[in-house]
């Protein structure tokens, strides 16, 4: 603000004889003659407002999007220029109380006003005011257990943080339209609803809803799928990884929904979320594509009583064993379930059924074997297949003297036929099951006969 040195020497000296009804001689201020009414109209502007922004003028309309209407504060009976953006739009007077009002071009968010206020040949400028949006609205992580909230607003506005319908926090926006409210630690599923005023004019925010600190994935995360969405922060920006390689970059909605469009998923492959707003960033548990249908991946044998497998993230499972439910669990936010069930026996069914929303998906119906792999076949010389039952899922290595000369996969019967080197009259042949890294079965070796 610009003030000249006499204006101010001039108030100081009215401040303490306004009582006395004289004329201050100008060579004591500042060369022009000011009369004592002159002085006491002055302070009596200051006197209103308890700091200097009367000075150089304030607003006491809302400055947002949109407006043609400017209102503010300023001395009585003062000249009023109106800067948009470095542009002059508007000047006024102020009336005798010091209330003025400036019609101006449709105010546009991101533009800054500026007053200059001038009253015979004092002038001073005013802060610099940001056009912000029409409603406030809130810049910081709406997540569980947050306890500072803060947005844009118009500036100068009071700001009422309403949270599940009762307002926990009131505070005021600075002339940038910033506000920064301390409120009760933050719960999942709470609305969060700011309410900016100045006057008689208010404006309401969106309904911001308080999701999980963590992003989450609602969508069946599965073999060809092309669409993942799920929760994060309100407004915040979501990184969508695939294969550790960014696929997708989208941003919440108020209620924390998010929706992106990925290349088609492949089995295996893991998908993680990054939620961003500011400096502020969290990441998701890392979620790992499944096969559209259930699948198990434990050994399915005699005596067994544990079972697991891999599903959609989340959705609800059914073990069926012999034509009856054992179990229902459900799959963690990988896709990862296990159940207990009564110990299996040799020859019966196991299905799974997996269910999310509204999809309903069904495993391959697999065949409980014993729990020691067996060969199917005579090792005879000449023989180019081996052949043998072993857990459904599990992978077989066919041993010959020694050394590995095939590897093959059971289907869900149990059952796995290898091609290997023409046989010779007295190799020995062993076939080693397993699944994963934590199951393990052996067949008796074989010698192979004339």
């Amino acid at each position: 603000m610009s003030v000249k040195k006499g204006l101010v020497t001039c108030l100081a000296i009215a401040a303490v004889c306004a009582s006395f009804q004289q004329t201050v001689n100008a060579d004591e201020v500042s060369g022009k003659q000011y009369t004592s009414s002159t002085i006491n109209q002055l302070v009596s502007g200051v006197k209103s407002v308890s700091d200097e922004t009367i000075l150089s003028g304030r607003l006491t309309s809302p400055l947002v999007a949109g407006e043609t209407s400017i209102s503010g504060k300023a001395l009585a009976n003062a000249k009023v220029d109106v800067w948009v953006s470095g542009s002059l739009k508007a000047s006024v007077l102020a009336d005798a109380t010091g209330n003025w009002t400036a019609q101006v071009p449709a105010l546009v968010k991101g533009q800054i006003v500026q007053l200059h206020s001038t009253l015979d040949d004092w002038s001073a400028d005013s802060h610099r005011f940001e056009v912000v949006g029409k409603e406030p609205t809130v810049l910081t992580p709406l997540v569980t257990g947050e306890t500072k909230v803060s947005g844009l607003a118009a500036p100068n506005s009071k700001v009422d943080v309403w949270v599940s319908g009762s307002i926990q926090a009131t505070v005021y926006t600075d002339v940038t339209g910033i506000w920064v409210a301390k409120v009760p630690a933050l719960e999942k599923g709470q609305i969060v609803q700011p309410r900016a005023s100045i006057g008689s004019w208010y404006a309401d925010s969106d309904r911001y809803q308080v999701v999980d600190k963590a992003p989450t994935v609602l969508t069946p995360l599965v073999t060809g799928e092309t669409k993942v969405a799920g929760l994060a922060a309100p407004n915040s920006k979501v990184d969508v990884s695939v294969g550790g390689t960014i696929q997708a970059t989208v941003y919440t909605d108020e209620g924390g929904i998010w929706v992106a469009k990925v290349p088609a998923l492949e089995v295996g492959k893991t998908v993680q979320v990054t939620a961003s707003l500011g400096d502020w960033s969290v990441e998701s548990v890392r979620y790992q594509v499944a096969s559209k249908e259930p699948v198990v991946i434990s050994p399915l044998v005699e005596g067994e009583t544990k079972i697991g497998g891999a599903a959609i993230p989340s959705s609800k499972v059914d073990v069926w064993v012999g034509g009856s439910i054992k179990a229902t669990v459900y799959a963690d936010e990988t896709g990862i379930w296990s159940a207990n069930i009564p110990a299996l026996v040799t020859g019966q069914q196991v299905q799974i059924k997996s269910s999310i929303n509204t999809l309903t998906l069904d495993s391959t119906q697999y065949l409980v074997v014993d729990k020691t792999p067996y060969l199917l076949v005579t090792l005879k010389a000449g023989g180019t297949k081996v052949a043998g039952v072993s857990a459904p899922g599990s992978k077989v290595n066919v041993w010959i003297d020694g050394a590995i000369e095939a590897t093959v996969t059971t289907d869900e019967t149990g059952i796995w036929v290898a091609k290997v080197p023409a046989l010779t009259e007295g190799q020995v042949v062993q076939a080693k099951a397993n699944i994963g890294g934590y199951w393990f079965a052996e067949v008796a070796s074989v010698t192979v006969v004339k």
